[in-house]
């Protein structure tokens, strides 16, 4: 049940190669992780392994039948999606189809007479499939994720979920699925921290093949066997977890820069001796063919090009420019929002690092959105509101879906770079600035080519723009690759601003000296602590609010 990558290559329509001269194996039963820069063709690769994409050169061969989660799960068109469709996504295709033949007779059999009278046959089918164990299945995780049986919450659109509900359910379905080798993309994004912790026990209990893209450094050090890491100039397998991964990756390094000095040298070294013998040869036509034996040896080392180059260390080169916001930079005053979250009080100070925590579903993000739409307004929409922000204020907002959006004069399909140069107000700022972010070559690209990844990194650009010194960052490293939120942990640690965040990614919590935990029940309070505050948020238990040193914010 293992996956073989031999020797491929593909090519987007314009040419650009997205996969070049690929091998590697996953070792059937093990957790293979893929890590690399953003547009470096991971998800490419993971749709040529499933057979979306048809590979220019080079074969790939499936031990065992497969299950794919994409990163942002399709369903065909539906208009309205429910819990049982999500679910769905991960059966066996034998399954998936009976199942939506199902579906369809159900919608149909109020006013269809032959579509209830063919019911009874397409059970039959379901239940020769395992379909009634499957559903057993499904139950305990609608119960795990959602607090609800199966037949309850399967009707239930998706919509009304949250991201990390839809992702838990959906990531649930295909881990429990017969199916044995499991395609992962990106399967922690949107979890939050108890159910990373939960995706860990998973990925190490299994005895599938998984195959799965990841920027989460701690997912990465705690569940995988072997890390494929992509380059845009090479590809290599690291035999460890990511515990390991930055010594080798220096080592790996300085040998590439090693080799590629001593190739340099010795192409020198060629050409030296080769012009040296044409000058003899020039005196004496006896040294002609020595000239020419030179020149020779020199052409094909030159022609056979230098080893692979070390890659570059840092993918992309912040330059926020932050200022103080006043003393206080943001007051909240008996902020409630039913069904969420209950009446709390927060001041945050100048410059102070405030990470929001909690499970998915408790208000977080709308908090953030609330505390956005806030910052936009003026004059008497004020007056009545419970957040006030100091008075050299200047909000910026990071969304979690990133969503980019153009001036009104610029065309939703406009070319990356007239975006971008619409902000700057010239296109030689805005190249300027997509080269700082790794983007240079995708300048005509259109917002909607780009991958998740190269999306946050337009939103981090857009964002500089505004010079924001109090920010609202909600999960700003979920869809960058490691290497940019590396950078982004620097430039946020010392920025002279004010940061607002939500996040699950537990290493960039270190970033953070301050946490406001939400729970179930619209509790809201804070901790200075960070190992208690990841604690609490990775088992959603405020039931030790007084003895590990939680102050409750919440008005009781």
């Amino acid at each position: 049940m293992s996956i073989d990558v031999s020797d491929v290559s593909f090519h987007y329509p314009d040419g650009t190669p997205a996969v070049d001269e690929l091998s590697f194996q996953a070792r059937s039963g093990a957790v293979t992780a893929i890590i690399g820069p953003n547009g470096v063709g991971k998800t490419t690769l993971l749709e040529l392994i499933v057979g979306d994409l048809e590979p220019a050169e080079g074969v790939i061969s499936v031990d065992g039948q497969l299950a794919y989660m994409r990163q942002n799960p399709g369903f065909d068109g539906m208009e309205q999606p429910t819990v049982g469709d999500a679910l769905a996504l991960g059966l066996p295709r034998s399954m998936r189809d009976q199942y939506e033949v199902l579906q369809d007779l159900y919608a149909r059999a109020a006013s269809d007479v032959d579509a209830g009278m063919a019911i009874g046959d397409a059970l039959d089918r379901w239940s020769s499939l395992g379909g009634y164990e499957i559903e057993a299945g499904f139950d305990q995780i609608t119960r795990a994720v959602l607090r609800q049986g199966y037949d309850e919450a399967r009707d239930r659109p998706l919509t009304q979920l949250s991201g990390g509900e839809r992702k838990r359910v959906i990531l649930s379905s295909f881990l429990a699925s017969p199916v044995p080798v499991l395609i992962l993309d990106e399967p922690d994004n949107f979890l939050d921290l108890d159910g990373k912790a939960w995706l860990e026990r998973e990925l190490r209990a299994t005895r599938k093949t998984v195959l799965m893209v990841s920027h989460d450094r701690t997912l990465l050090s705690a569940a995988v066997d072997r890390i494929l890491v992509l380059e845009h100039n090479a590809s290599w397998m690291h035999g460890g977890t990511y515990t390991t991964l930055p010594a080798a990756r220096r080592e790996r390094a300085e040998k590439l820069a090693k080799d590629l000095d001593r190739w340099h040298e010795e192409e020198r070294r060629l050409f030296r001796y080769y012009k040296l013998m044409k000058q003899r040869a020039s005196i004496s036509p006896d040294m002609a063919k020595r000239a020419d034996a030179a020149e020779t040896r020199w052409e094909r080392f030159r022609d056979a090009g230098p080893p692979t180059a070390p890659p570059p260390e840092r993918e992309i080169t912040t330059r926020f420019v932050g200022s103080r916001s006043g003393k206080v930079a943001m007051t909240v005053t008996d902020l409630e929002v039913p069904e969420l979250f209950l009446p709390f009080d927060l001041t945050v100070w100048n410059e102070e690092r405030v990470l929001l925590l909690g499970e998915n579903g408790v208000g977080k993000s709308t908090l953030l959105r609330m505390l956005r739409d806030v910052s936009r307004a003026s004059g008497t929409d004020l007056d009545d509101s419970p957040v006030r922000f100091g008075p050299t204020a200047r909000v910026g907002y990071f969304s979690q879906d990133n969503r980019v959006t153009s001036a009104r004069s610029v065309a939703d399909d406009a070319p990356l770079l007239d975006v971008v140069a619409e902000r700057f107000g010239n296109e030689h700022d805005a190249r300027k600035a997509l080269g700082r972010y790794g983007l240079a070559n995708h300048v005509r690209h259109t917002l909607r080519e780009l991958s998740g990844g190269q999306k946050a990194r337009v939103q981090l650009i857009l964002l500089e723009t505004e010079r924001p010194n109090v920010l609202l960052l909600d999960e700003p490293t979920d869809n960058l690759d490691l290497e940019s939120i590396l950078a982004i942990e620097i430039a946020l640690s010392e920025l002279e601003a004010t940061l607002v965040t939500i996040s699950h990614d537990r290493e960039f919590a270190k970033v953070f000296d301050r946490f406001v935990l939400f729970d179930r029940d619209g509790l809201v309070a804070e901790t200075n602590d960070r190992q208690v505050a990841l604690d609490i948020a990775s088992t959603s238990d405020f039931s030790l609010l007084d003895q590990r040193k939680l102050e409750l914010l919440t008005r009781v």
